[in-house]
């Protein structure tokens, strides 16, 4: 028990304090000096005694508590924080060694991902000995079970095989450098199916949940999930597994969309522990719930609903009344979506990098607080309005709770005005249900603002002459914008954190098209995107402009993601790291870009003279990225590719581009290995940088083989991994096919045909 400065002080007889306070006190100041630092040493002894236990000891002493073990350390990932629960549980990896439940917790453990493992010997088809029977292991497939159909080739697929004598462990082969054999390759060998088999599967993606947030609203009676409008599988909640080695995983265990079978087969599992309705405040019972195919039908029309259900659709984010049923006059929904990084906004905890932020104040110490929703700040333009009447060097922060989603207009007269050394915060948090009215939470929150925002910067006032003012500082955190925002007036810094401005705003605005700007800067303003997606972005030659583990997609590698204001001549100098750029890049000064891909390159008599075009290139620095060989930059380092006549070779290839697919801008398993380990920390070049994925994958590599059984192999297969391609309609003879969605890459490209003819497939 620790005793304060004033219960030491009391310890002292009634004389001396007397004395001391009339003396000034000199006595009661020795005794607070003496209580903090008994602080120190009780607290130096506390931490000494966790220090003793794994669970609770110092991030320092894992490896010394290890050492004891014979632990050998690894690569350190932010997925896993650090090697604690790997080294917690290394006597009992050993105490199962060679086991299935082993394979599985020690990969788990040093991935911080979800796995399964699949011992493949036992799907072979062989001839049952009566001593041994095998109960449903078919030597044929059932077509008419649709939920087994449904898992054909992933980890949960129980139908028998022949064998593959092919090896399943990756081929020993010499690696070039840099490498340009594909991931797959390097991960596992072709073979599946043989006796000595085993298969890691690792899950990329993680599960958000949303709760309560308003369905998108299509008419009547249909509806969206998704928040922005956009079709996007829902994904299953996985229950928390209490203890280590309690049970292997299964399809609930981990976190991966929901199709339509095994929602119609198996729907409790699902709605209720993953997705829920909510009509007019009431959650809407299991019974008049049904699964539906609603992709869209000739006309525009989805499908024809029962008489007195609701058809969800869980590939497609999808709901509808029947015919009979009265709409409710607001539905929300609960439901789980798949993404494999926390950047772009949802419900993740952000108060670590609000806290790093200069611009946001704790809400108490704010001269001005706002919270969208109440009496007083009904709107966002009410609390706006309020925040434009304050003065400059007001510092202020405006709170919008939960999964709200508002319809604003924040141009012209209703803009957000910035005084010069003026501080503006616009975050989504959670109010603290039993706390005070300034009192929140920086997570479980995310709110659609459907509309454009307008910032003007105003010259600051009662200054002395040339003494140029401090530029006001807005930032916004948390938010999935679609609409525009535009950015003029004085210098004003924004900062742009969590948030997401829809990339191709045609998906989500009707009335704009997907060749505008997500962000437009005019002036000397500067904006720093961190964690953010985001469609172009046009910024004067006088601003600057910093992009970090960010995406910026301009829906095509032949639009133009960043340039002048006029969306062709140079932009403002730029600061790019960790991210992903998809489009045309033209800047005035690259000062540097660092692991990031510039997924770019000319169209058909394009008037530009490389897809990445720096005017000045004495100044700045392009390291550890890809990008076109041809490009227009600053000296590089270690870039990709390293000459035009391997260019193609290290081409990146993502699962798909685009945006509201769980797999968004993910490398797939074709990707070189040149990028997948091409960064400087050796991990992927792109956005997702920032999750380690590589060193997560190489840990499972290492520790894999020292648990495996004797004479087996395994391979690591990644979960997703295979390109989703564009469609093409068949072609009416031999020869080049239609592409079905025309891009502003297409024209006379050569590669946008591909050629069909006689055994062209199976090359």
């Amino acid at each position: 028990m620790s005793l304060d400065a004033a219960q030491l002080f009391a310890l002292m007889p009634a004389v001396y304090r007397d004395r001391d306070a009339a003396n000034g006190g000199p006595l009661q100041a020795l005794f607070a000096v003496l209580a903090s630092q008994s602080a120190i040493v009780e607290h130096n002894i506390q931490q000494l005694y966790d220090d003793q236990f794994i669970e609770t000891c110092a991030p320092w002493v894992i490896p010394y508590i290890g050492d004891l073990i014979g632990y050998n350390s690894i690569y350190q990932t932010r997925a896993s924080v650090d090697s604690r629960a790997e080294v917690a549980n290394t006597i009992g990896y050993r105490r199962r060694k060679g086991t299935q439940i082993a394979l599985q917790q020690v990969a788990m453990d040093v991935s911080g991902r979800a796995a399964v493992i699949v011992e493949a010997f036992k799907r072979l088809i062989v001839n049952e000995s009566m001593r041994h029977p095998r109960p449903h292991h078919d030597a044929t497939l059932n077509l008419r079970h649709g939920l087994a159909l449904s898992y054909l080739d992933t980890a949960f697929d129980t139908s028998s095989r022949t064998i593959d004598v092919r090896r399943i462990a990756p081929r020993i082969r010499t690696v070039a450098d840099p490498d340009p054999v594909s991931l797959d390759i390097d991960l596992h060998g072709p073979g599946r199916f043989n006796i000595p088999d085993i298969a890691v599967y690792l899950w990329r993606w993680k599960n958000w949940l949303i709760t309560r947030a308003a369905a998108y609203v299509v008419d009547a009676r249909r509806f969206h999930f998704h928040a922005l409008g956009v079709d996007t599988p829902l994904f299953s909640q996985p229950p928390v597994m209490t203890a280590p080695f309690s049970r292997l995983n299964t399809r609930v265990d981990v976190p991966q969309p929901i199709g339509r079978e095994e929602f119609a087969r198996r729907m409790s599992a699902f709605y209720g522990p993953s997705l829920m309705l909510y009509a007019d405040g009431v959650p809407v019972d299991i019974g008049m719930i049904r699964c539906a195919n609603l992709a869209d039908r000739p006309g525009g029309a989805w499908c024809t609903v029962a008489a007195g259900k609701i058809a969800i659709d869980p590939e497609l984010g999808r709901i509808q009344y029947a015919a009979d049923l009265q709409p409710p006059q607001s539905l929300c929904v609960s439901y789980n979506y798949g993404f494999p990084a926390a950047i772009g906004g949802g419900p993740y905890d952000r108060s670590s990098s609000l806290e790093q932020q200069s611009s946001t104040q704790a809400p108490a110490q704010a001269d001005f607080f706002a919270q969208v929703g109440t009496v007083a700040t009904p709107t966002l333009e009410a609390a706006v309005t309020l925040w434009n009447l304050q003065p400059a060097g007001t510092t202020g922060i405006i709170v919008l709770a939960g999964f709200a989603r508002y319809a604003i207009d924040l141009t012209g007269a209703n803009a957000i005005q910035m005084p010069s050394g003026s501080g503006l915060a616009i975050v989504a948090a959670e109010p603290v249900p039993a706390g005070g009215p300034r009192e929140v939470i920086w997570n479980q929150a995310c709110v659609t603002l459907d509309g454009n925002l307008q910032i003007t910067g105003t010259p600051g006032a009662g200054l002395p002459e040339g003494e140029t003012p401090p530029p006001g500082q807005l930032l916004i955190n948390g938010v999935w914008i679609a609409g525009q925002l535009r950015i003029d007036g004085a210098a004003v810094s924004v900062q742009i954190a969590d948030t997401t401005l829809v990339p191709g705003l045609d998906a989500a605005s009707p009335g704009l098209s997907a060749g505008e700007p997500s962000i437009t800067l005019r002036g000397d303003s500067s904006v720093c995107l961190a964690r953010c997606i985001s469609g172009p972005i046009y910024a004067d030659i006088a601003g600057s402009v910093r992009i970090c583990g960010s995406i910026v997609d301009a829906t095509s590698p032949c639009c133009v993601a960043y340039a002048g204001a006029d969306g062709c001549s140079a932009g403002a100098d730029l600061h790019v790291e960790d991210s992903t750029v998809i489009g045309k890049l033209h800047t005035r000064t690259l000062r540097l870009a660092s692991n990031t891909i510039f997924f770019a390159r000319t169209g058909c008599h394009d008037p530009w003279p490389a897809a990445i075009w720096c005017s000045r290139r004495q100044v700045g620095c392009v390291r550890f990225c890809y990008l076109p060989f041809d490009s227009i930059t600053p000296r590089r380092y270690e870039c990709l590719p390293p000459d035009a006549d391997r260019g193609r070779a290290f081409d990146p290839t993502f699962i798909t581009l685009r945006f509201g697919h769980p797999s968004y801008a993910l490398l797939s398993g074709d990707v070189p290995m040149a990028i997948w380990t091409g960064a400087d920390n050796g991990s992927q070049i792109g956005v997702y940088d920032q999750i380690q994925e590589t060193q997560a994958v190489s840990n499972v590599r290492i520790r894999t083989p020292e648990y495996l059984p004797v004479s087996l192999q395994s391979g690591i297969f990644l979960n997703p991994s295979r390109s989703l391609l564009r469609p093409r309609t068949p072609p009416l003879a031999y020869g080049y096919g239609v592409r079905a969605v025309k891009s502003c890459c297409d024209g006379e490209d050569g590669d946008d045909g591909v050629w069909f003819g006689i055994g062209v497939g199976l090359l």
